[in-house]
């Protein structure tokens, strides 16, 4: 008999190895895909607002 079988695992056990390593794979696509969104966000929010076309139409004439 392998040593594998003569130790047997509870179904508790198993459950707990399995969300284990669920948890751990949710973490990774955490770090991997939702900070870098986040940094950019704030990026995006520390920038400089542009002139949006109506601030540029009170400095420059329209034209009809």
């Amino acid at each position: 008999m392998a040593r594998s079988e003569e130790r047997y695992e509870t179904p508790k056990w198993r459950t707990f190895w399995l969300l284990a390593i669920f948890a751990l794979l949710v973490g990774i696509g955490v770090v991997t895909v939702l900070l870098p969104e986040l940094e950019d966000e704030s990026d995006l929010a520390a920038e400089p607002p542009n002139d949006t076309a109506e601030e540029a139409s009170h400095t420059e004439p329209l034209q009809e």
